[in-house]
């Protein structure tokens, strides 16, 4: 068995909304091949051992990480989501508060149109997140956070394009 992570990133951007009490996180995909199958693969994830961190850069951006730990799960895909370049504005900041005050969900969403809202579609169920993290990237740098490290440096590796919307 595998402890390594298929990191994919290839998400346009999030979405924040408030539902049932939490908050709601919505990776926004504009390919719905690709959200169809990571829409499949974050179903399998099992809710107790789910994690969500959030990583504030230095440079007033952050990067969101959210995958099931793979020491614990019975999955073999063992499938992440990492983006990182959005913008700390309000969004972000108000959402910031809810998130420390419980952990929220996440869903996959695919949009036709990532400008118009109206094109928005949710292709899975809401994940609750176990484990919720805020961290700086300075953080990094400390085992707890191995797989979150691997991201963003798979990231600066691929130099995935990272869109500034979403924030």
């Amino acid at each position: 068995m595998s402890f390594s992570i298929d990191w994919q990133a290839e998400f346009y951007g999030i979405s924040w909304a408030y539902e049932k009490d939490r908050l709601v996180i919505s990776l926004v995909f504009e390919d719905t091949g690709i959200a169809a199958a990571v829409a499949k693969a974050v179903e399998r994830w099992s809710d107790r051992f789910t994690r969500l961190t959030i990583i504030e850069k230095d440079d007033d951006e952050f990067a969101i990480c959210c995958y099931q730990d793979p020491q614990v799960s019975k999955d073999e895909s063992n499938t992440g989501l990492f983006r990182t370049g959005m913008k700390q504005r309000s969004g972000y900041e108000q959402a910031k508060h809810m998130i420390l005050e419980k952990p929220p969900l996440i869903q996959i969403a695919y949009a036709a149109d990532v400008r118009d809202m109206g094109t928005y579609e949710q292709v899975s169920r809401l994940v609750p997140m176990r484990k919720c993290r805020i961290i700086s990237e300075k953080d990094l740098r400390r085992q707890e956070y191995h797989y979150e490290k691997t991201a963003n440096e798979t990231s600066a590796d691929r130099r995935i394009s990272t869109p500034t919307t979403g924030s």
